[in-house]
């Protein structure tokens, strides 16, 4: 198990809209098939470390689809500095990971452009699939054998608790979002909160575990505007350092 690149922030707040009640049982049994069948979301995604008592956060937000590889998300960095800004098409990867060295040399290109085609299987297996990182915590419902419905809420979602069991979980899920479990999550079963909307959408996810080392974790996620598309508008060529192998 790995902990991913973590920043100070504070934690997102997490909107529902468009929630409203419903007179039938929500169905946590359909609830990821029901939230990946929208086909797109917004998401927020914050985790927590609390290392010996000095909490680190890291925050992630913006737009993905669950059925092709299209994201445009923002990521903050260790120590603060300006967001990282990923746009992923199909095999393509655009990142301002050269924005901060653009601003102080008018001759860098401040985005680059990878094709993950042309990537050797060691460079795959060491890239993180940061798209798979953002819905995984969508796909746990599928590793929960036996949910507990806690209530309904204010926001007119409905509260779950489960124990995730990730051999179960990687039976049903995608490989790709199978290794974004092993990296996020503990290796063995853990609980999670789940809050599904009138529709049986995941709207949130919560949860808490230890590391090996005993370091708490926290990892909460949530989405919103299901079907609402992904804006993967990228700058104009000439600022775009192509850096394919």
């Amino acid at each position: 198990m790995t902990v991913r690149l973590l920043a100070p922030v504070a934690l997102a707040a997490f909107v529902v809209a468009g929630c409203g009640g419903s007179s039938r049982p929500v169905d946590f049994a359909g609830a990821r098939a029901s939230t990946t069948g929208a086909r797109t979301a917004h998401f927020t995604l914050d985790v927590t470390v609390d290392l010996g008592g000095s909490k680190v956060t890291s925050a992630e937000s913006g737009s993905a689809s669950f059925v092709r590889r299209l994201a445009h998300l923002y990521k903050l960095q260790p120590g603060g500095g300006l967001p990282r800004e990923l746009v992923m098409i199909g095999p393509y990867t655009y990142t301002n990971a050269n924005v901060e060295a653009a601003l102080n040399d008018s001759s860098v290109k401040p985005w680059t452009k990878l094709d993950t085609r042309r990537l050797s299987a060691k460079q795959r297996r060491a890239e993180a699939d940061e798209l798979a990182h953002v819905l995984a915590p969508a796909y746990l419902a599928d590793g929960v054998a036996k949910p507990r419905r806690i209530g309904s809420e204010e926001d007119g979602t409905t509260h779950f608790t489960g124990r995730v069991d990730p051999s179960l979980l990687a039976q049903r899920v995608p490989a790709a979002i199978m290794g974004a479990v092993r990296d996020d999550y503990a290796n063995r079963p853990f609980d999670a909160s789940f809050w599904l909307d009138s529709r049986g959408r995941v709207r949130r996810v919560l949860v808490r575990y230890d590391t090996v080392k005993g370091s708490p974790i926290t990892i909460d996620a949530a989405y919103s505007d299901f079907g609402s598309g992904v804006d993967v508008k990228v700058p104009q060529a000439d600022k775009i350092q192509d850096i394919s192998p």
